[in-house]
């Protein structure tokens, strides 16, 4: 993973199209291979969800994104627009086992409305390696992690919200 030929198209593999969560079947494939196998040992599977809110029918959405996150062997998956604080997404995710998860403040202030709040879900397996996070706002979170060989992922989960009103997506 040192070698300056190292292919970053095999190394991660990112969904083309984006998921409707909703109405994900278990055949559905987000990849161009057919396969179910778990990734190869020096890859990971990243994913990226706007899951519109956790208020509401938030363990059915938990549970559909756990379904998801297994079938496709995700190691990565970043969760945006929760409406939730990290302690009141600590509290969903104890059924989530196999995940640790970091999750952005959020921020509830008059002027913003209570869109917002993103999370990362990280492998158990790979938890470890996590050095820092840091929620820069309650769209911006960040997390490093540090593997042997001197490797430094940094992974950055964004949501930009649809709204006509500039400054807020700036």
């Amino acid at each position: 993973m040192t070698d300056n030929n190292f292919n970053y198209d095999s190394f991660v593999r990112n969904p083309s199209n984006p998921v409707d969560i909703e109405n994900l079947f278990l055949h559905d494939s987000l990849f161009s291979s057919i396969s179910l196998s778990p990734p190869l040992s020096n890859s990971f599977n990243i994913s990226s969800f706007n899951i519109n809110g956790l208020k509401m029918h938030s363990q059915n959405k938990i549970e559909q994104l756990n379904n998801f996150f297994s079938l496709k062997h995700i190691s990565f998956g970043g969760v945006v627009d929760t409406h939730l604080h990290p302690k009141q997404m600590q509290f969903l995710l104890k059924r989530l086992s196999n995940y640790t998860v970091f999750s952005s403040s959020l921020n509830t202030s008059l002027h913003i409305r209570s869109s917002g709040g993103v999370s990362l879900f990280i492998k158990n397996s790979l938890a470890p390696h996590v050095h820092t996070y840091t929620s820069h706002s309650s769209r911006l979170l960040s997390v490093d992690l540090y593997f042997k060989g001197n490797i430094k992922l940094q992974i950055f989960v964004v949501y930009i919200p649809p709204t006509s009103d500039q400054a807020l997506c700036q």
